[in-house]
């Protein structure tokens, strides 16, 4: 078992790969929250009796649980889409005559490896970037800041691997126990592009939740009070990319003139759409509420470091598990390649409407969140609450989606020029 547990994990090595990428950012971008908010120069300690100081401990521990609970939900995600992804040879094991334990075993090899290769890249990398992080807080600060490496942040973030290690294992064996094994062997990964409602009046209530959301923003001041309005474009933004655009490109596939790459590339988009439901919730989440609590406390330059750096960290780590996402969808796509070159295009056609896929996903979460982003830093600037400088926040928004679509638009248009050479 050991043997051909150790040369399947080689052979999809690539899907490996990108779950080690996940766990290992997951646990660095923790690991550094933990450091900053238990830095006494960025945090310095609160008077134990004031109740001011108390309300504010309260936030900060609050803080630093959200984010503990997204780290784990990403890590959550990204196994169980690993065991779908895995669903096929999970059948094949069952019908083979191997006992469930048998095949909990073969999981738990390649998840121990996964684990093992993590922790060593996590601790590497912590030792390079946590210095670099404070060197340039200190820069910025333009003060001196003191940190000890393997302190609280780090042993909190082992207390997080242990964590998630028994989180990884429930997932493992549940999804084992209770998946039928005709599911597994179809393939579990696979989503219906179809749309998941048929309720006009909930879709018009997405856009009409955004635009109320956008205009509370424009009458509003730089207060809590702009939660309410985040709230209402967090709940549109959602259902407008999952559910009204879905509809409004049914009613374009319903056309008779609707050409054959088209009819693929839509299906595709909605797809994608499907599969990434719940990544796109929490990347509208994490775009619409950073920018807010940067904004709030940037006269507190202890918050607003921490605040702006945790929005560059989820950032990136958020961009780079949907591009990971539809690296691993890329690596299924020869159905999709196959469905265009019977329809009698050339390469050149079927990578150009591949690349559009890409391109239409990237942009709708771009034009959504950036309408927000934008409403509302415009806004506060016009009212003069910010100064102009407040913009590059937007960038922490664009850059890394912008590296990461340029790379997926490349990624994609290689996969067809190899899918045609195989």
């Amino acid at each position: 078992m050991f043997d051909f547990t150790l040369k399947y994990f080689f052979k999809e090595i690539k899907k490996n790969i990108s779950m080690i990428g996940v766990i290992t950012g997951a646990m660095l971008l923790l690991s550094l929250i933990l450091s900053m908010f238990y830095n006494t120069t960025l945090n310095p300690p609160l008077k134990t009796d004031d109740l001011a100081a108390f309300f504010m401990e309260l936030f900060r521990l609050t803080v630093i649980l959200i984010f503990m609970l997204i780290c784990i939900y990403v890590v959550v995600y990204s196994t169980n889409y690993y065991n779908k992804i895995h669903s096929k040879i999970l059948g094949l094991l069952k019908i083979f005559g191997y006992t469930t334990k048998e095949i909990v075993l073969f999981f738990m090899i390649q998840i121990t490896i996964i684990l093992s290769i993590s922790f060593i890249l996590f601790t590497l990398l912590s030792m390079l970037v946590t210095p670099l992080l404070f060197k340039f807080i200190s820069f910025y600060l333009q003060e001196k800041m003191f940190f000890v490496f393997f302190e609280k942040s780090y042993l909190d973030t082992l207390a997080f691997f242990f964590l998630t290690i028994l989180v990884i294992v429930f997932v493992e064996f549940r999804y084992i126990i209770q998946t039928p094994t005709t599911h597994l062997i179809k393939g579990d990964e696979t989503i219906s592009y179809k749309i998941k409602t048929k309720s006009l009046f909930k879709e018009f209530l997405y856009v009409a939740l955004f635009l109320y959301g956008l205009y509370i923003i424009l009458t509003s001041t730089l207060k809590i009070n702009l939660i309410v309005p985040l709230s209402l474009c967090t709940f549109g933004i959602n259902g407008i990319i999952k559910y009204t655009l879905p509809r409004m490109i049914q009613v374009i596939l319903l056309r008779k003139d609707v050409k054959g790459e088209t009819l693929v590339m839509l299906k595709n988009y909605i797809f994608i759409i499907n599969q990434m439901g719940m990544l796109i919730l929490l990347s509208i989440l994490i775009n619409l509420m950073m920018p807010l609590m940067i904004y709030i406390y940037l006269d507190q330059v202890g918050f607003f470091i921490e605040f702006l750096f945790m929005y560059i960290f989820t950032s990136m780590i958020l961009n780079y598990i949907i591009y990971q996402r539809l690296n691993i969808k890329r690596l299924e796509n020869k159905h999709t390649y196959k469905k265009l070159y019977t329809l009698g295009y050339d390469m050149q056609t079927i990578k150009k409407y591949s690349q559009k896929e890409i391109s239409l996903f990237y942009i709708t979460l771009f034009i959504c969140v950036s309408l927000y982003i934008l409403t509302l830093t415009i806004s506060l600037i016009i009212k003069c609450v910010l100064s102009t400088n407040a913009l590059y926040i937007c960038f922490v928004y664009i850059i890394p989606m912008l590296m990461m679509y340029l790379i997926a638009r490349y990624k994609e248009g290689r996969s067809v020029v190899i899918w045609k050479q195989l």
